[in-house]
């Protein structure tokens, strides 16, 4: 891996085995570092795989960030992509290898993104508990990147003087004028579960100064790894470790004895077994910056006494093993009495539980978004919200036993219906239909029995952020079915509605026998941040719908940013309650107190789970025969942080009065709620701050109070959350619910499609998970370290994490929708993903079928 400073990406080259190498970073890391410093590789999870450290320069305290960080726009941004750059993002990344050819970067959820101006990264066990620890130098001389001094630079009479030349240039008084701020070190200590802990000054290790160049070692023979540390016009620092005298955890090291000229033994690959555990280090010395460590490798055991084997690959493919190694000791290894690679029995071939079936299963669709950019017309927003398609639908709607699928189009794009044929394959059907539609964004759709005739109708959700309120483009679509497959528009059948809209989900809510519907609205198209209008429409048996949300579910109709919903007996009542899930929402439920009529409901344990949530699906995950939840939400590998103490907050006002509404968004740093926003990019938004603050420094530390004082904040609209984390809701039977985030393997990017189902056959509810969103500015950069998750459910509410690797499920890009296909051959799982063609797996067991 090599690591190149600035805008010209890193580079990985994989061995071809043949003395030559593959450049293969964008196929492999959807995501890097923008101004890519030191580097270090090495398992931090103890899977057996090397993950990537590299670092960068986003600081991490507010003060600092405001007064030297700056960020690409998103023109500038996606100008590099179409002149062949890279995805690259000022901050720290952590690509965790994913043992596929692929890597996740995890940075932010696992805390190590932050660092201010780095140099070293080096990743050991310097505590010895048996997970690798990361230290990073970091440190500038000359705070060269203070925005306050780039703006003096830039000034006329700087500029003038300089370009005159000669002795009227003072470059020494330029020079002075620059400020010079020490930093202290970080000491990440690794938590064992993907995420880190900044320790320096637990550890010792939090002397400010300017550092670069780093190198560990054993020095003084106790079998902690010490640390030595360059510092510019300053001496070196040299750290002992007092890991040995303060803890009681135990250690192996291992030295290498190469043969011929390889005397280290470079290049050997050293694996270690033990009480469950597996330890994995390649000794490789030239790492982190500039700088080489020790070459006797240190494995900290934690409380092991002893290892049942360590196993050497050597370079040339022979291998030394020793079992039953003691603790506490140096062990050598020389490559003279290596065997040759044991050639012996093939070891059984694992198989996949999910097959990719995309070719063979021909949809024969490919969705294409319309290029627009939500942020030209609201520069304040975090994220589009004119790339949440395509949504799908499944039904049989032509009576032949075979599941068929709608799946929306973008806008200028129809939407397909693709009827199944029985002998496989799909076939777009009803196209001319769909064309006059195109103008629209189908965001949600579902097939029902709309007018009583048996047959499954199709209504479809108009949405996207693209248009202005009001537009007729948003108007939603009713298609009835004659029974064959053949649709027809229905003219007259719904209300007028002009809402951008997001999910449509039917029950007989009022007890007539007929279908009625909830649909949600999903934007204001211009005003992120306000509540747009959510529906329930009652059925007249007929096929034509009523609103009736006023008369009969108080507050819905502006309950919030509604992005999925779904009809489940919450109360055990016997009668189907309306679960909502949205953006800045809490998972909120309005009761059926019978009549058609609907009363929120405060349940125990929801009352602080405002999230971004994406999805909802129902399930007894529990085993108890109670119905609980899983929501897809925002993830945690994200800069915005939320919490039930600490929640992101979000002011949305028309602050200067010109007829477009500001968000001001703000998460907690070190204790305290700042905004998001950098002083920049408030001001263009809103000049009239910028004699209040003429300079960055003035900006820095500024809360949303205190930027808006007075009676600023009193009418504009607030909203909050509490959680970014997908979740398990589980019911516990008494009216109240417990909020369970799922694994950390399921919070490294944002959740947009979930299936449930038993799909191994242990009659356990298992989960499918896929996301990704890559409509986000630089400053939160894209976030695209999902490939698809199969978690494995125990029937008590717990999930196993499978990566794709293990289980076959493997979904890049984009994913958005995972629904069920059923056919002759068995049951198809289809994704759905943005700007791209959907993915099709099959499952290798009866549950499957």
């Amino acid at each position: 891996y090599e690591s190149n400073d600035f805008f010209e990406r890193d580079n990985l080259y994989i061995n071809n085995q043949d003395g030559t190498f593959a450049e293969d970073l964008e196929r492999q890391m959807p995501s890097i570092s923008y101004s890519s410093m030191g580097v270090d590789m090495a398992d931090i999870n103890n899977d057996g795989w090397l993950d990537i450290y590299v670092t960068d320069m986003l600081p991490d305290d507010d003060h600092r960030l405001k007064t030297t960080g700056a960020f690409e726009g998103w023109d500038v941004y996606q100008a590099k992509l179409r002149n062949d750059y890279h995805h690259q993002f000022t901050r720290n990344t952590l690509q965790l290898n994913n043992a596929n050819g692929t890597f996740s970067e995890i940075g932010q959820l696992a805390g190590v993104a932050k660092t201010d101006w780095s140099w070293s990264a080096l990743i050991a066990d310097f505590d010895l508990d048996g997970h690798k620890d990361i230290h990073v130098t970091n440190g500038m001389a000359a705070d060269v990147t203070s925005q306050d001094y780039i703006a003096f630079l830039a000034n006329n009479e700087t500029q003038s003087s300089v370009m005159k030349g000669g002795k009227r240039v003072d470059f020494l008084g330029l020079v002075k004028a620059m400020s010079s701020t020490p930093l202290s070190d970080y000491a990440f200590r690794n938590n064992g579960d993907l995420t880190f802990a900044n320790n320096a000054a637990g550890w010792g290790l939090d002397t400010k100064a300017f550092s670069n160049g780093a190198a560990y070692g054993d020095l003084n023979g106790d079998g902690a790894l010490d640390l030595v540390v360059n510092n510019v016009n300053q001496e070196a620092f040299v750290y002992r470790n007092n890991a040995r005298s303060l803890s009681k955890n135990r250690f192996l090291q291992v030295n290498l004895v190469g043969a011929g000229t390889n005397r280290f033994g470079i290049g050997a690959k050293v694996r270690l077994s033990g009480g469950g555990a597996s330890f994995y280090q390649e000794m490789m010395p030239s790492r982190g910056f500039q700088s080489s460590v020790d070459y006797v490798l240190t494995f900290g055991l934690g409380q092991l006494d002893s290892v049942d084997s360590v196993t050497v690959e050597w370079p040339d493919g022979r291998v030394s093993a020793q079992t039953n190694v003691a603790a506490n000791q140096r062990i050598t290894v020389s490559q003279a009495g290596a065997a040759a690679a044991g050639a012996g029995a093939i070891g059984k071939v694992r198989r996949l539980l999910f097959t990719d079936v995309t070719d063979e299963a021909a949809l024969g669709f490919v969705h294409r978004e319309n290029a627009f950019v939500d942020f030209d017309r609201e520069r304040l927003i975090p994220k589009m919200l004119s790339t949440e398609g395509p949504y799908m639908a499944v039904a049989d709607v032509n009576g032949d036993g075979l599941s068929d699928a709608f799946i929306g189009g973008a806008k200028d794009q129809a939407g397909a219906l693709l009827i199944q044929r029985p002998g496989g394959g799909f076939a777009a059907t009803n196209q001319k239909l769909f064309e006059q539609d195109k103008i629209s964004e189908d965001i949600g759709a579902l097939f029902f029995d709309a007018n009583g005739d048996g047959f499954p109708d199709l209504y479809v959700v108009s949405g996207g952020n693209e248009f202005s309120d009001l537009a007729p483009a948003l108007e939603d679509r009713l298609y009835t079915n004659d029974g064959r497959g053949n649709f027809r528009k229905s003219v007259g059948s719904l209300p007028q509605s002009l809402t951008s809209g997001s999910r449509v989900t039917a029950a007989d809510f009022d007890g007539d026998g007929d279908m009625d519907l909830f649909v949600g609205g999903r934007v204001v198209p211009g005003r992120y941040g306000l509540s747009p209008t959510s529906a329930l429409l009652t059925n007249d048996g007929r096929g034509r719908f009523t609103d009736v949300t006023e008369a009969v579910a108080p507050g819905l109709a502006q309950v919030g940013m509604v992005t999925d919903a779904l009809w489940q007996d919450v109360d055990k009542d016997r009668r189907v309650d309306l679960v909502l899930v949205g953006e800045w929402m809490p998972i909120t439920v309005f009761r059926n107190i019978g009549g058609g009529k609907f009363t929120r409901m405060q349940l125990p344990g929801l009352e602080k789970s405002d999230g971004w949530w994406n999805r909802i699906v129902a399930g007894d995950f529990t085993g108890d025969g109670l119905t609980d939840f899983v929501v897809g939400n925002l993830g945690l590998d994200t800069r915005l942080r939320a919490s039930e103490r600490q929640p992101a907050t979000m002011h949305v006002k028309d602050f200067d009065r010109n007829g477009f509404v500001e968000q001001i968004i703000s998460y907690y740093n070190q204790g305290v709620s700042y905004p998001l926003v950098l002083r920049d990019d408030l001001i263009k938004a809103l000049p009239y701050l910028k004699a209040r603050y003429l300079n960055y420094k003035d900006y820095a530390g500024q809360t949303v109070n205190d930027i808006f004082p007075g009676k600023d904040l009193a009418d504009a609209v607030f909203r909050k959350s509490h959680t970014f984390a997908t979740t398990l809701v589980r019911n516990n039977g008494d009216g109240s619910f417990t909020l369970v985030p799922l694994p950390l393997e399921a919070q490294v990017a944002p959740v947009y499609g979930i299936l449930a189902s038993d799909f191994d056959g242990d009659n356990n509810m298992d989960l499918l998970l896929a996301g990704n969103f890559d409509g986000v500015k630089p400053e939160i950069g894209r976030m695209s370290a999902g490939y698809g998750l199969f978690l494995r459910g125990d029937g008590k509410g717990r999930f196993a994490p499978a990566r794709a690797a293990e289980s076959g499920f493997f979904v890049p890009g984009q994913a958005r929708d995972i629904q069920r296909l059923r056919t002759k051959q068995g049951e198809l799982y289809v994704v759905t993903r943005n700007n791209d063609r959907p993915l099709v797996f099959r499952t290798t067991t009866r549950a499957g079928q």
